[in-house]
């Protein structure tokens, strides 16, 4: 007989260390306010939800009528029967949205970068990864077997050391680095790393997912804002976030997208995706391209929300330079009522991170275009009636 009293202890163990997750329901479509399955309407700060894009109806129906045509699954992996139209519509789409001769379109963000990562690098190799890059980052150099090197967060000093004292050791070098990190809302120094690169002969590949659509003319992110998408020719996105679908991407020169199609198991073992995905995410590309307006008000209600906290003497917030707002705090419980006190009795859904997620455990918050000024005023003063009982003290990281 199994014997699985092994999984009651671990979880025993995550409930007395406050690592143990609950999960909430939502009804209802995403969007400025939700209503979860305990009647609740809440404002709604834990999604990625940036533009408002995830229920917007011409989106809605584009998928209804991808659906009605192809139907509702694909059948198979792209290499099988798994490829309509569609797909062959979206992968252009995306590489004439990111600048590229070609893209490859994954199930999601995270196969994207699994995918990617093991199929460019194997044991011959080695990677210098960000510390704190995205777990789907930090898998795809498990699976490919390189040589890996992480350096300090953002500490170019530390990576270029790396780089001198192993490159050489190496078929090749690639530098694996988020632009916008997830978790602080914080910002990979491109440009430097555009310098250490070149200097010493390295490959570069970044995931945009959390500047996709926020940042650049063009909405492409970081490396369009700051003019350096020569020096990062392979880029990976996700359809999830700003875009309001699913699905991740690999913008690339057409060589490195067709390697991938003959040798990223993400992508040749994976049932492809259906095709009202494909059809919500094109339509959602037309959206984006059609004017900044959104990414503006997002900008807008984000800077009066990270301004409002700001000033509450209590609260220990991040630098604003993307509309992920961070609050510190010292210990997970504490973030953990904080939490709860927002949604019980203020009705704002604003989740507590915490370890193994972060090391310091953190209300964040993400604010959404379609959030009103009342809105974020109303948050403002739920974190001042919230925050009352907080001791002011220096947060140790």
């Amino acid at each position: 007989m199994n014997d699985f009293s092994f999984i009651d202890e671990e979880l025993k163990l995550l409930t007395k260390e406050n690592l143990k997750r609950d999960i909430k329901t939502v009804l209802t479509a995403g969007g400025a306010w939700v209503e979860t399955s305990n009647g609740k309407r809440v404002l709604q700060f834990g999604s990625n939800n940036y533009l408002g894009l995830a229920n917007h109806p011409e989106i809605i129906n584009a998928s209804k009528n991808s659906v009605s045509k192809f139907g509702t699954g694909s059948t198979g992996s792209r290499l099988l029967s798994g490829t309509t139209e569609l797909h062959v519509q979206l992968e252009k789409a995306i590489a004439d949205f990111e600048g590229t001769e070609d893209s490859t379109f994954f199930s999601s963000g995270y196969l994207a970068n699994l995918g990617v990562i093991s199929a460019l690098t194997g044991k011959e190799d080695a990677i210098y990864s960000d510390e704190l890059n995205h777990a789907s980052i930090i898998d795809g150099i498990r699976l490919s077997r390189a040589e890996k090197f992480i350096y300090r967060h953002t500490d170019l000093n530390h990576l270029e050391e790396l780089i001198k004292n192993n490159s050489s050791k190496y078929r090749n070098n690639f530098i694996i680095t988020e632009t916008v990190f997830s978790m602080d809302g914080d910002i990979a120094p491109l440009e430097r790393i555009a310098e250490i690169a070149q200097t010493h002969s390295c490959i570069t590949i970044i995931d945009e997912a959390h500047a996709t659509g926020i940042f650049g003319k063009n909405s492409r992110g970081i490396a369009e804002e700051t003019n350096l998408e020569n020096k990062f020719p392979i880029r990976i996105g996700t359809c999830s976030k700003a875009l309001g679908v699913e699905g991740g991407f690999c913008a690339a020169p057409r060589n490195i997208n067709e390697l991938l199609k003959n040798k990223s198991r993400a992508f040749m073992f994976s049932t492809s995706p259906g095709p009202g995905v494909c059809g919500a995410v094109l339509k959602s590309i037309d959206l984006i391209k059609d004017g900044n307006w959104r990414k503006e008000k997002l900008w807008e209600v984000a800077k009066k929300l990270h301004s409002g906290l700001k000033k509450n003497y209590k609260l220990i917030l991040n630098e604003f330079k993307t509309p992920i707002i961070c609050i510190y705090l010292n210990e997970i419980q504490e973030a953990l009522n904080l939490s709860e006190r927002l949604f019980n009795e203020c009705h704002i859904w604003a989740p507590a991170i915490r370890p193994p997620t972060v090391k310091q455990p953190r209300i964040r918050l993400t604010p959404i275009a379609t959030h009103s000024q009342d809105d974020i005023e109303y948050v403002i003063k739920a974190f001042e009636h919230v925050s009352r009982d907080l001791k002011p003290q220096p947060i140790t990281f």
